[in-house]
């Protein structure tokens, strides 16, 4: 016998606050429906890597470690490492990273 339990399912739901009734943040490149969809076990088919950064930070704060929340995301847990000890910055959207030489 097998049992299944949604992701996250034993921690309870995390509630997702913003300042405005707008479920994009244009200025982060965050889509909120699609964060709130992957933190309760709903991964949508493609989060960009705001809402990536943006879904570990929520799932590391309710207590998921760095592998599980990496393994879920299809990211390394060294990659969820990084963005948690950069504290979770995320570059406003049409921003690029600087070039490495």
């Amino acid at each position: 016998m097998m049992t299944a339990h949604r992701f996250g399912g034993c921690r309870g739901r995390i509630s997702l606050a913003t300042t405005s009734a707008a479920t994009v943040d244009a200025e982060r490149d965050i889509d909120w429906i699609a964060v709130e969809l992957a933190v309760h076990g709903e991964l949508p088919a493609q989060l960009n890597r705001a809402e990536q950064i943006e879904t570990a930070r929520l799932l590391t704060a309710k207590g998921m470690g760095p592998t599980e929340v990496g393994l879920y995301l299809g990211v390394t847990k060294g990659t969820i490492r990084a963005w948690r000890d950069k504290g979770w910055k995320v570059s406003p959207a049409g921003r690029s990273r600087k070039a490495v030489r």
